[in-house]
């Protein structure tokens, strides 16, 4: 489900920006990227978030991975927390977009 983070020597700023996929998640994910920060984005549906990190990367945005996060999933919750343990160490930067679907 989720990418795997480049491995470097020194401490890479994260962010994890939900519902990264379209409007102005996007467009947060595409600027926090350009500025050297590893972001992780996040959505419910796996291809929407593949498709939207491949567009981020063919517009020079690199770092960039995805991994689903559905907020009213806690095992997606638990699931990003691990990935973010595991290739981060912690969060540095968490932008919340997200509008509960009716």
């Amino acid at each position: 489900m989720a990418e795997t983070c480049p491995n470097t020597a020194t401490k890479i700023r994260c962010a994890v920006v939900t519902g990264g996929n379209k409007g102005i998640g996007f467009e947060i994910c595409k600027q926090l990227a350009s500025n050297g920060i590893m972001v992780v984005l996040t959505c419910r549906d796996i291809t929407k978030g593949l498709e939207a990190v491949e567009k981020l990367k063919n517009s020079n945005a690199k770092n960039v991975v995805f991994h689903r996060l559905d907020l009213l999933d806690s095992t997606t919750m638990s699931s990003l927390a691990d990935f973010i343990k595991i290739h981060f160490g912690t969060l540095d930067i968490l932008v919340c977009i997200f509008i509960l679907p009716l």
